[in-house]
């Protein structure tokens, strides 16, 4: 085993970690009423400031590429920071953690799909397969196993929101191969902090206008602090550091360890337990990624 390799393996590791923990977190916000905006507004403000320091002479150094590069940054930006974790904690206000955590390993075959459509890598039948049973698993878990639902548009909408919010991430984690992997990490995500901070900013306005705009119990501060320090800086170094070593294919594996992590979360401290729909879930989506990575493990036996 190469050195990136094992060095890949702990760092995708740790950031599936750090993110079952954002979605149990997610949750209990929720139940402790801090709105979702509010918790990615103060989640990331603190983030900006404990990097600050580390990263503003990088960000000066490099201001350059991220000015040339400007619509990169702020897709990236908008997809990662603004829009996949406020949708997650949108999508915990009416839905299971298990079931957001579910959903979201659906993420690496929708890679698989992204990677092919923008950028032309190649994609083999057992591939597509594996995309569409994945992609019928999650409808598993939004219908709840009932496709009556479907006739009734009866499902939990944030089951929905947990949906597009794996999307966005998908796009994020495939455009970071766009990203100049000579510029510093930690410097990239203080500008996406930056700049996604700039677009969660009216919305948080908007949700407090009817609440309050500070934080308002201990409850509310510890919950930033861990969201802060190892859902947002050190899951996202470790994730995107993970997916330079390589790629984002085989570093969309490790999503799968965070249903494993949450569901430790969800059923020790919240009570939530597995359905029948889950199961049925859990086997198409595995089966599907099974399916779309046996072309990656075929072309690596034969360069050996």
């Amino acid at each position: 085993m190469s050195r990136n390799l094992m060095l890949a393996i702990i760092l995708l590791t740790a950031s599936s970690l750090f993110w079952s923990g954002n979605f149990f977190f997610g949750k209990v916000a929720h139940i402790t009423d801090l709105s979702p905006f509010k918790l990615s507004f103060f989640r990331w403000s603190l983030a900006l400031l404990l990097l600050l320091p580390f990263t503003l002479k990088s960000i000066l150094e490099n201001f350059k590429y991220y000015k040339k590069n400007f619509i990169l940054m702020t897709t990236l930006s908008i997809l990662s920071v603004t829009i996949f974790n406020s949708f997650t904690y949108i999508s915990l206000q009416t839905t299971l953690v298990l079931n957001s955590t579910i959903m979201a390993s659906t993420a690496p075959v929708i890679m698989i799909g992204f990677s092919w459509l923008m950028f032309r890598t190649k994609i083999s039948k057992l591939q597509l397969i594996g995309i569409i049973l994945s992609l019928l698993g999650a409808l598993a878990i939004i219908l709840k196993g009932n496709l009556n639902n479907l006739y009734t548009l009866n499902f939990t909408i944030g089951d929905i929101w947990m949906f597009a919010a794996v999307i966005s991430w998908c796009l994020y984690s495939v455009l970071l191969k766009k990203m100049d992997k000579t510029i510093p990490q930690l410097a990239s995500l203080e500008v996406m902090i930056i700049i996604g901070l700039f677009f969660i900013i009216p919305f948080y306005l908007f949700e407090s206008f009817n609440g309050t705009f500070l934080l308002s119990s201990s409850y509310d501060f510890f919950i930033i602090i861990y969201v802060a320090i190892f859902a947002s800086i050190a899951a996202y170094f470790a994730w995107n550091k993970g997916v330079y070593l390589i790629g984002p294919n085989r570093a969309g594996l490790f999503l799968h360890f965070i249903p494993v992590f949450a569901a430790i979360w969800a059923i020790t401290f919240l009570n939530e337990s597995f359905a029948i729909f889950h199961i049925v879930g859990v086997f198409f989506i595995i089966t599907g990624i099974l399916l779309s990575n046996i072309r990656f493990k075929n072309e690596q036996n034969s360069q050996n």
